[in-house]
């Protein structure tokens, strides 16, 4: 007897074809860099500063994502969120939700460690200088929580879980469909040394949408975890300060 709470009743395929999730992918990319080289063009040395040009960056790039899943896949196949699983479920998949996100911070810490111990030493990660372009500052803090705990695990979810992930599922098993969509998950983000544990992360966040039926208490458990992580990057910044 399972001790999960009940599954929703499966979607209908989705009437969607690869191209469009190909296509979805590379005008992300593409788009990704563009955005990203044109606003480091407005900063001295090519490197943005200061946390509104950050915020505004990040936002503009999930703003982005969303609006080419809305105008590529989602229109014109006339889907809806819900039919791609943004849809309500039991309340008790909320909770597990919230305890699975707080469980894989010290699972995908001890990944990270085993990553930097066979690049031979600690390993610079490009997203924490970007967490806090600022140093410590409760309105960096806020304004952060608020990106890369509601925004980023919003439009992720709706394109990796529910398009991609989605979409593979209707034509592989979940033990083929899973890691491909957690490898592409991983791979977009383009930072090297952070595949392994964003592979594991896409692999986790799909087994969870496979066993509920809904994008929700992926969304919750992924918003969970980054901001944990966010707030432990910042009380480590607000303690070396005091130092």
């Amino acid at each position: 007897m399972s001790f999960l709470p009940p599954r929703l009743q499966p979607l209908p395929p989705l009437p969607v074809r690869a191209w469009n999730l190909v296509l979805l992918v590379l005008v992300f990319v593409v788009g990704f860099l563009t955005i990203g080289f044109l606003a480091s063009g407005l900063f001295p040395g090519g490197a943005i500063t200061g946390l509104l040009p950050t915020l505004a960056l990040f936002a503009g790039q999930s703003v982005f994502l969303l609006t080419m899943a809305w105008l590529l896949v989602l229109r014109p196949h006339h889907l809806r969120l819900a039919d791609i699983g943004l849809r309500p479920t039991y309340p008790a998949w909320y909770r597990l939700a919230v305890a699975g996100g707080l469980l894989c911070v010290p699972i995908v810490s001890l990944v990270n460690l085993a990553v930097q111990s066979l690049l031979g030493g600690p390993v610079e990660n490009p997203q924490l200088q970007a967490l806090a372009p600022e140093g410590f500052s409760w309105s960096s803090l806020i304004g952060m929580l608020l990106l890369v705990g509601v925004v980023v695990p919003f439009v992720e979810e709706i394109v990796f879980r529910g398009l991609i992930f989605g979409w593979l599922r209707k034509h592989l098993r979940f033990a083929y469909a899973a890691p491909i969509s957690a490898v592409v998950f991983a791979v977009v983000h383009a930072i090297p040394m952070l595949m392994p544990p964003l592979a594991l992360m896409g692999l986790l966040l799909a087994a969870v949408v496979e066993r509920s039926g809904s994008l929700w208490p992926a969304i919750i458990l992924h918003g969970v975890f980054n901001s944990v992580m966010t707030i432990t990057y910042y009380t480590a910044l607000a303690a070396s300060a005091a130092v």
